[in-house]
């Protein structure tokens, strides 16, 4: 094994055997569309209270002493205010995935009169940005 030099890397090594990262399942627009309402936020409480409970399903104590309760209170309320505050989501769409269709009002009702595609390359390619909540 001509790559190991450290410790570290021998640990990475084994990591990646017992735990290969596994890519993200893909998500549809339904299912954002669906979800976000029901999404609840950030909360520093509940991402303590999660990894208060997860120390007990390890066999780790949960907090050691207040000292250290309160400096993990911190850690967490810091992570959180930070992911509100400086986090950036930025999207792509890409070309040929916004579609319209324009409609006139004729006797007969509403008649479609064009249709228009973001279809040219770079400059079809709409970007937006959003703020994580």
């Amino acid at each position: 094994m001509a790559g190991i030099t450290s410790l570290d890397t021998i640990a990475k090594f084994f990591q990646s055997i017992i735990t290969p990262p596994t890519p993200l399942p893909p998500i549809t627009k339904e299912q954002i569309a669906l979800g976000m309402p029901l999404r609840p936020g950030l909360s520093a409480q509940k991402i303590w209270s999660n990894i208060k409970e997860r120390k007990t399903q390890a066999g780790v104590p949960a907090v050691p002493s207040e000292e250290d309760l309160a400096m993990e209170m911190i850690r967490v309320e810091e992570i959180v205010k930070a992911l509100l505050t400086d986090a950036k989501i930025e999207i792509v769409i890409p070309e040929t995935q916004i579609k319209v269709t324009v409609y006139s009002i004729t006797p007969a009702g509403p008649t479609p009169i064009g249709f228009g595609i973001n279809d040219q390359p770079v400059i079809g390619k709409a970007k937006g940005m959003g703020i994580i909540r």
